[in-house]
């Protein structure tokens, strides 16, 4: 039965029954692994990419519609049959869901999705992801190329362990209220009384650098097209100069520590966007985002620069 399951979506793939996977992966992108004409999607440490005519439903959110295909996003939930004005029948539903890490059990098959193992827990079509914790599920046709684009998420390459690279020579420096970090030298840097309005965590809202004195002025804003498609990474940095909404929280992910600076990084939402609270003895927790791209490097790069001016 588990066999079965896997074939339609790891066609091509290397698969193998019983063998040994080692669960712990160094996070790597695999920007080949997009189709021309699709769009990566992430969602925690994971990575799915499809087309760019498919309809989107962030975490916690619900819609409806006519549509080709839905990546749905964690606890999401798009109109089943018999409700809302379209039906399930003909249409490709991807659901992407973050789980606890767990050991792959050798007993059932497992194969190789752009060198990341895939388990097969025996619920037609659910496969989960062990190394990136990670769960897909599957309805409707065309599966298996969607299937076929897992790979890890920009953010996973920016939280991995270990030391960051040096700040290539070519890139400047920015400082702005206490803070001072790194960006490539193509960024160009925006100083704003008001941070964006109409902003979404999934997309960064401009790209370079902004450097916001105070709070999104209240507009009325129309839903994001990024809570309702796939849409294109934006990469650059926005630190809001203005204290932040809220204290930091003690559950964060990621460092804790970086260049003598607390750092609380939000665990959820977990998508394009990289949304960080920072504070020092003499610096007031502010807000700071970083918007992920690629393969993650450069973000990477951006976070472990910055430091008190």
């Amino acid at each position: 039965m588990s066999a079965l399951l896997l074939a339609p979506l790891l066609a091509g793939s290397t698969v193998g029954v019983g063998g040994t996977v080692a669960t712990q992966l160094r996070p790597a992108v695999d920007q080949a692994a997009t189709p021309a004409g699709w769009l990566p999607v992430d969602f925690g440490d994971a990575q799915i990419s499809v087309p760019s005519s498919w309809s989107l439903v962030p975490a916690g959110a619900q819609a409806c519609g006519p549509s080709i295909g839905v990546l749905v996003l964690g606890d999401g939930m798009w109109c089943t049959t018999g409700r809302g004005d379209t039906s399930t029948a003909g249409m490709s539903i991807a659901t992407l869901s973050m789980i606890r890490t767990q050991p792959i059990s050798h007993e059932r098959p497992s194969a190789l999705v752009n060198g990341i193992p895939i388990d097969v827990p025996g619920v037609a079509p659910v496969y989960v992801v062990p190394s990136i914790g990670a769960e897909l599920a599957f309805e409707g046709p065309l599966q298996p190329g969607v299937g076929h684009t897992l790979t890890f998420s920009p953010r996973s390459v920016v939280l991995a362990p270990g030391r960051s690279s040096p700040v290539p020579r070519s890139w400047h420096w920015v400082s702005f209220h206490g803070l001072r970090f790194a960006v490539p030298a193509s960024w160009a840097v925006t100083r704003s009384a008001h941070a964006p309005a109409c902003g979404t965590d999934i997309v960064l809202p401009k790209a370079g650098v902004t450097l916001a004195e105070g709070q999104a002025l209240p507009f009325s804003c129309a839903l994001p097209l990024a809570d309702v498609r796939p849409v294109p990474q934006v990469a650059g940095i926005e630190v809001d100069g203005f204290a932040a909404s809220s204290r930091p929280r003690a559950a964060c992910v990621g460092p804790r520590m970086i260049n003598g600076l607390h750092i609380c990084l939000n665990s959820t939402p977990a998508y394009g966007v990289l949304v960080f609270e920072v504070w020092s003895a003499g610096i007031t927790p502010i807000t700071v985002k970083i918007g992920l791209t690629k393969g993650g490097t450069v973000g990477r790069l951006v976070l472990h620069s910055i430091r008190a001016s």
